[in-house]
């Protein structure tokens, strides 16, 4: 049984329950300072591959290595540990496995194009590096509704975007169908952030659609 919440119409005296059907959350915790400065350590290593801006991305890229959590198995396991929390608040009991990982770039004036992840269950981003105010945010949106009414107040129920702004320390965990992009900014300077998606491990599903990844 889920809590719908109940809001009063002052104009009608009305009072009515609402139900977000089918919601896609976005868990936000924040990591560790001993995390962040390690992984500064490898991103400063990292070997880049900057987009064209034929992709719709411009002064942006990834790390070659796709593979960034695979060579400290420590750090792996704390990301899968701060995973098991989030996923566990959203009611999901299952071993898991963090699949690729890899760092992103952004400098001056930079976005990456609008995209989601393959592949993947739940997708994470952490944020290790410095940013100020100038910073590009995140922002993710879902496809517009077809009969498009803009609405006078937004808010959680009526958006079709939501916007973060990154911050040291901070994870954010999501479905990895939830179309995202980094947003066009001014970054007075680059904008790093780790990137990783995650897959359940063992058995999962039900009858005719069991599967052991």
């Amino acid at each position: 049984m889920f809590n719908a919440m109940n809001v009063q119409d002052d104009k009608t005296g009305l009072e009515w329950q609402i139900t977000p059907l089918f919601s896609k959350p976005m868990s936000i915790a924040f990591g560790s300072k001993e995390c962040c400065n390690q992984l500064k350590k490898y991103a400063d290593d990292a070997e880049w591959l900057y987009d064209s801006e034929s992709s719709g991305a411009v002064n942006s890229g990834v790390s070659e290595n796709r593979y960034i959590l695979d060579q400290d198995e420590e750090l792996k396991n704390y990301f899968l540990n701060l995973c098991y929390s989030g996923l566990g608040m959203l009611g999901y009991n299952t071993e898991i496995q963090i699949t690729t990982s890899w760092f992103t770039y952004t400098g001056k004036g930079g976005m990456s194009r609008e995209h989601k992840h393959v592949n993947s269950w739940f997708s994470c981003v952490f944020y290790f590096d410095e940013y100020d105010d100038d910073t590009s945010l995140i922002s993710f949106s879902t496809f517009a509704e077809q009969i498009r009414v803009e609405p006078e107040v937004f808010n959680y129920l009526n958006s079709g975007g939501f916007k973060v702004h990154p911050m040291t320390g901070m994870l954010l965990l999501f479905p990895s169908e939830t179309v995202h992009q980094v947003q066009h900014g001014a970054n007075s300077k680059t904008r790093h952030s780790l990137a990783f998606n995650i897959m359940p491990k063992g058995k999962s599903g039900t009858e005719d659609s069991t599967f052991y990844y």
